[in-house]
């Protein structure tokens, strides 16, 4: 049922191209990875406008290029260069039809000039995009080549490392080669994407000139992910992914029963959800890769249950209640390792700067401290009282946990201090906590028909959000804090509400009813 592998961490985007303004249609980038693409305009630093296939953007694609390209090529017009393997297809975008014939071609005989001028490059190319003078870029490996299209000659053929070099940059991870390479149309600003496809450099696209002119950046940082929401059915493990923005349904996939939690990852690339294992077998945590789809399972434990990730992705904190340890789960190979966390730990939640997570368990006191460096319990906190789920605060000041056993309340305690915390009824059983992301508020699911909200300053009831269904389970909140996600028993939707109140802003379509138990959380995410 589980897999180790060495290959869990996802890589990012593998191609990129610019097309200009054009029919009073702004100047646009895309980015794709895989068989995904998502669209920006070129000069925002905003969201994707949105996100689709291939097949759904550019259906006369030949088939092989439909689940993927290996690079794409702009021009600085609307026609661009797709490549894949030794073959390659110009395509106009605005038309959204081939040019020049709807089969690849060789990319020797659309390119000629290659087979003498490089010929290594009429074998596959890794990136490309247009330089300033109408001319294009090709990258293969180290080597560029700068290519005339109108003359079909190599102007130029060297390494990045030697050509493209900045002494003020002189460790640019582009040097040994980039995975993708696209410019700012109508200027001599480019970015060429660094292996991994998550990083870039900017650089100067003029061919006199060429060179990189920036340090390494995160390219999330300059073109950022839209906001999804995911949703996970806690008995069966079905498993939704939308884009809030505009309602698209990403991904509905099957992960395994009787979940504890689904988180999205920091890296945006991925939804994480836990899974009992069958007849008292290992359990798992399931890796969905959000937009390309794939599944991955790796051990954790008998039955995980909630979890967190570390905010650099490194790795997932997964507890495991019947065996009374928290698992420490590598996101890059799998591996798993238990940590002696306390009698049935239940929620689990990393600090700001996951140099710590704090596990809720049945213990005294009842909140573990495990140092993620050592992975050893270095302090306890919260009283003497059954923890259950929890909430930080953005700024790692308080967290708060939800109590049952006939409590029904939410203890605010400060990370920093000792004894017990004082405590917030809140009606009904709490099953899900959500934090307001300028920490003061949280918000509870607790199985009535309305969200209680606690004002943690004042560690006091404030004005609950009246939500349209009883048996309310489930709660998440917008990464603007204007508004609260939230589910119910045998729902079979989402609804998006103001956190002040009133009726629904959106509602998400499951298309069937969820159990009685469900998870949601909220995070940028690639796509």
């Amino acid at each position: 049922m589980t897999e180790t592998t060495n290959a869990l961490t996802p890589v990012g985007i593998n191609a990129a191209f610019t097309v200009p303004e054009s029919g009073g249609e702004p100047a646009t980038a895309y980015m794709i990875r895989g068989g995904w693409a998502v669209q920006h305009q070129a000069a925002a630093t905003a969201p994707p406008q949105r996100g689709a296939t291939l097949r759904e953007l550019w259906p006369k694609l030949p088939a092989a290029y439909l689940a993927g390209v290996d690079a794409t090529c702009g021009t600085d017009t609307q026609h661009v260069y797709f490549f894949k393997g030794s073959t390659c297809m110009l395509y106009d975008i605005a038309r959204n039809e081939p040019v020049g014939g709807s089969s690849p071609v060789q990319i020797g005989d659309k390119l000629p000039g290659l087979r003498n001028g490089a010929p290594d490059f009429s074998q596959g190319v890794d990136a490309g995009m247009a330089a300033s003078d109408g001319t294009v870029y090709l990258f293969r490996g180290g080597q560029f080549v700068n290519y005339d299209l109108d003359s079909d000659e190599v102007l130029e053929l060297g390494t990045i490392e030697k050509d493209w070099a900045n002494t003020a940059f002189p460790d640019s991870d582009v040097y040994g080669g980039v995975v993708a390479a696209f410019n700012h149309p109508a200027t001599r600003n480019g970015y060429l994407v660094a292996p991994g496809g998550t990083r870039y450099a900017e650089c100067d696209t003029d061919p006199d000139d060429h060179r990189v002119t920036s340090g390494g950046k995160a390219l999330r940082d300059r073109w950022p992910y839209r906001t999804f929401l995911s949703v996970l059915d806690g008995a069966d493990g079905r498993l939704w992914v939308f884009d809030i923005g505009s309602g698209q349904k990403i991904r509905q996939t099957q992960t395994g029963r009787e979940s504890g939690g689904v988180v999205i990852s920091p890296d945006g690339f991925r939804a994480l959800a836990t899974a009992k294992g069958d007849g008292g077998g290992e359990g798992s945590l399931a890796l969905l890769d959000i937009t390309a789809g794939s599944l991955k399972t790796v051990g954790a434990g008998v039955w995980p249950y909630r979890m967190a990730v570390l905010p650099d992705a490194s790795a997932a904190y997964v507890t495991n209640p019947l065996s009374d340890t928290a698992h420490r789960v590598d996101l890059a190979t799998g591996e798993a390792r238990p940590i002696d966390v306390g009698p049935r730990p239940d929620g689990i939640v990393a600090s700001p700067e996951g140099d710590c997570v704090y596990v809720a368990t049945d213990g005294d006191p009842a909140v573990a401290v495990v140092d993620t460096a050592t992975n050893t319990v270095v302090r306890r906190f919260g009283g003497s009282m059954t923890a259950q789920c929890t909430a930080l605060t953005p700024d790692g000041a308080a967290l708060c946990f939800g109590i049952h056993s006939g409590v029904n309340a939410v203890a605010v305690a400060m990370t920093t201090s000792a004894g017990d915390p004082p405590l917030v009824r809140v009606g009904q059983s709490p099953e899900q906590l959500a934090a307001s992301p300028d920490g003061g508020f949280v918000y509870v699911a607790n199985r009535g028909h309305e969200v209680k909200v606690i004002d943690v300053a004042a560690v006091s009831e404030a004005g609950p959000v009246r939500t349209p269904r009883d048996r309310t389970n489930a709660v998440a909140a917008s990464p603007d804090g204007e508004h609260l996600f939230v589910t119910s028993e045998r729902a079979d939707s989402v609804q998006q509400l103001p956190v002040s109140g009133g009726e629904p802003v959106a509602e998400f379509a499951l298309g069937a009813a969820l159990g009685n138990d469900a998870f949601l959380a909220v995070g940028p995410a690639w796509g």
